[in-house]
């Protein structure tokens, strides 16, 4: 049976007080600009990699790739050679993918991912992928490995106790009517040790399908879980990828249709209730004090509880209209937000006020500026693949979920509906993986750890960064968003030249610093980022940056 959960922010950690991210003049300076000695490799879509699915998965691709073992950063240039920067900053070339000319399977951009203190998997992007075990030329292992299907990984987890790693792939299939999806593909490989490893061939693969972006995968230190975020649930597969093993509901089916929805402005709120059939257009009986609102009728409860804010007393109007009954009520305090109607309603779901978040932003613009005393050079911004070209009209309504799934049985444990708005802003792995959602106007950061059955799993709600949604859709060339593992700032990180930081606010404080760096480096695409808690590190097409952010 899924359990349905909603991710409740704690609000001890919401800082309503907060009034800007105020721009400081401060420095950061770029403590190395290393010349690269090729360009970085870049792959394009090819004439059939033409749906957004496959835009956006090339369009954001970070081609700069984070070891959080040792917070080394890799990346792959034009020849195949990869490429490690270590913490304290020198470069070196660790290994080649192909002796000779890449080979014409290539579909996808490389991809490097990490598990465990000295287990790599690399995929060229086509058929190729490589197993390095150790990191040293002298006790290091090369296993090749042969694909079936083409991937970009997008985790790697070492299960100590079985001697697995399984990676997880992602990659763009079309169905039988040629309509696009996203086919991800569970790879585990054993690894056979008599005193060393000294074998590595795959036991297992499992295919699952999505109709929609997949934005967050992760596989459990049992590998017996696998998280994902997603517009759609999971379905398993035969590893032909003809026919459906387990037919799953659909995730709308698996939870429960909210029992109103709200609304709100400055001034005022608006409830909207499906009636049920069999009381018609009958007259409902609306009681609205101070702190508490109830609506029956027929003497049957529609809503009922204390409000989170103080209403207007006897103050509602309603309608009746095609079987729901529209109440309107007004705040005691102007310009107070709700965050609930119903303390501790979870039947209830608010809409947002699209005229309101249009002033909201208006207001608040101060938040989102680019400038720094009215000028970052002068330039307009420059022309980048972004989220506005992606066929947005594709993504309209579709709802993100976030599912933990039992990689035995098939089933979804767990279920979390996340909304259209509050998507993910970045990961990054710290005892388990952090992932941070947009969560209205602010930006929070999740805990997601590890479960030990079925019945349970840790989800904590670690920090906030105070009208950060605001800040976030404002950068319409943001390319990458990225957090350091101490969580102590933001990076956005656009197409080409800048990049805009912001400090984690203290718990009650009204504004923290944002500060931006101008690469001056317009004519080069800027590929990758990986943020330390010292560094920032940037990659172009033929310059690494390393930026110093605290000393």
């Amino acid at each position: 049976m899924t359990e349905i959960i909603e991710l409740r922010p704690n609000k001890s950690l919401i800082n309503s007080s907060f009034e800007k991210y105020q721009f400081s003049n401060e420095i950061v300076p770029v403590i190395s600009e290393n010349k690269l000695c090729n360009h970085v490799y870049r792959l394009e879509p090819n004439h059939n990699q033409e749906s957004w699915l496959e835009a956006r998965l090339f369009a954001f691709h970070n081609h700069l790739f984070n070891n959080v073992y040792d917070m080394s950063c890799w990346f792959i240039d034009e020849t195949s050679a990869i490429w490690r920067l270590d913490k304290d900053g020198s470069l070196d070339q660790v290994y080649k993918l192909h002796t000779k000319k890449c080979p014409s399977n290539v579909i996808y951009n490389p991809s490097v991912g990490f598990t465990s203190n000295n287990i790599v998997a690399i995929s060229d992007g086509g058929e190729s992928l490589h197993i390095l075990i150790g990191y040293t030329r002298e006790n290091r292992k090369v296993f090749p490995m042969t694909l079936e299907e083409p991937g970009i990984i997008m985790n790697v987890q070492y299960v100590e106790e079985s001697s697995r790693i399984i990676l997880t792939m992602c990659a763009i299939a079309a169905d039988d009517n040629q309509k696009k999806y996203t086919r991800l593909t569970l790879l585990s490989f054993n690894l056979c040790i008599e005193n060393e490893i000294t074998e590595v061939h795959n036991i297992d693969k499992q295919i699952l399908k999505v109709q929609g972006t997949v934005d967050y995968a992760y596989v459990e230190e049992t590998g017996n879980y696998l998280h994902s975020i997603c517009q759609d649930n999971i379905r398993f597969e035969n590893e032909n990828a003809q026919e459906s093993v387990t037919e799953q509901p659909s995730v709308s089916s698996q939870i429960t249709i909210p029992k109103y929805y709200w609304s709100q402005d400055e001034d005022s709120l608006t409830v909207w209730i499906k009636v049920p059939k069999q009381h018609g257009n009958k007259q409902p009986k609306i009681n609205v004090k101070s702190l508490e609102l109830s609506v029956t009728i027929d003497n049957e409860i529609l809503i009922q509880g204390q409000c989170q804010h103080r209403l207007e007393e006897n103050m509602a109007t309603w309608r009746h209209k095609e079987g729901t009954l529209q109440i309107d009520l007004s705040k005691y305090e102007n310009g107070l937000m709700w965050s609930e109607l119903i303390k501790g309603d979870t039947g209830g779901e608010c809409l947002p006020n699209e005229a309101l978040a249009s002033e909201i932003h208006t207001r608040l613009a101060h938040l989102c500026t680019d400038q720094q005393n009215n000028s970052v050079g002068g330039d307009q911004p420059c022309v980048g693949f972004n989220a506005e070209q992606l066929e947005e009209c594709d993504l309209e309504g579709k709802d993100n979920f976030l599912q933990r799934i039992n990689l035995l049985t098939r089933a979804t444990t767990h279920l979390a509906r996340l909304g259209s708005n509050n998507h993910v802003l970045f990961t990054y792995k710290r005892c388990g993986q952090i992932v941070c959602l947009r969560y209205d106007h602010d930006a929070c950061i999740w805990e997601i750890g590890n479960g030990n059955d079925d019945t349970q799993w840790n989800l904590k709600h670690v920090h906030s960064f105070p009208g950060f949604g605001y800040v976030e859709a404002s950068k319409t060339n943001k390319k990458f968003c990225v957090s350091p593992i101490d969580g102590s700032y933001i990076a956005i990180v656009e197409h080409t030249r800048h990049v805009f930081l912001y400090e984690k606010p203290d718990a009650k404080a009204k504004s923290a610093k944002q500060r931006i760096v101008d690469l001056d480096c317009q004519a080069s695409p800027i590929m990758g980022v990986v943020a330390t808690n010292k560094y920032l590190i940037v990659l172009s097409k033929d310059k690494l940056y390393r930026l110093q952010i605290r000393t």
